[in-house]
């Protein structure tokens, strides 16, 4: 049985940018993005101990004329590109509007999307990717050992690769598929028909083409 920590607010800032392009870096934090009521971008950084308050002060937040960082680290060596002075015990919750055009890069951080965006990169080690709403245009996920899963309502491009974690992709019933997919040693499942045989969506003008690839992870469609 999984034991949650308790978590402290150790910061909150809110910034108002149109159609923000958002880049986000972090070493061991958990990022989630929740949909903005609003209109503005606002961050939390949360901590899991009274000790990781101490550090969320070295998280960097800032905004400029259409951006908005937020960067986890102390200045230190770089690892895989980020800054490897890692803040142990942080994570975020980000609220952003839908026309946010997003890039996460992590190492072992888990990542929760639960909102639709214009856009959405990510490249991650370890960490697991839940994607409950898909982007409005491209979605491009990269990760090492992580799975990824998506759940898709509608017309979207997917690029997602993984070497050795599992990749599954949900698609709602009114979205046709284009699948080109490849896996070295995993396993190619379906549960839609990819040729449009016996199944509710075909002739729909609204598809999701999804390009994928693993190494030994599974790549597995099925119905939303």
């Amino acid at each position: 049985m999984a034991i949650h920590k308790e978590l402290y607010t150790a910061r909150e800032e809110s910034f108002e940018i149109e159609s923000p392009e958002v880049f986000i870096e972090s070493i061991l934090s958990n990022i989630t993005i929740n949909e903005s009521h609003d209109g503005k971008c606002h961050v939390k950084i949360l901590a899991d101990s009274k000790k990781a308050l101490e550090v969320a002060e070295f998280v960097e937040i800032s905004a400029e004329v259409g951006e908005l960082n937020v960067r986890f680290y102390k200045k230190g060596r770089k690892f895989w590109g980020i800054n490897s002075g890692s803040l142990s015990g942080l994570s975020a919750e980000i609220a952003l509007p839908r026309s946010s055009n997003v890039k996460i890069k992590t190492v072992t951080g888990d990542i929760e999307v639960n909102q639709a965006l214009a856009s959405l990169q990510i490249k991650s080690v370890s960490g697991e990717v839940v994607i409950s709403q898909n982007p409005a245009t491209t979605c491009i996920v990269k990760t090492v050992a992580g799975n990824i899963t998506t759940h898709t309502f509608s017309a979207c491009d997917y690029t997602l690769k993984s070497i050795s974690g599992d990749i599954k992709v949900h698609v709602a019933p009114d979205l046709d598929v284009d699948v080109d997919g490849n896996s070295v040693s995993g396993d190619l499942n379906s549960e839609i028909s990819l040729d449009g045989a016996n199944d509710s969506s075909k002739g729909s003008s609204k598809v999701v083409r999804i390009t994928t690839s693993t190494i030994s992870g599974n790549f597995n469609l099925a119905r939303n």
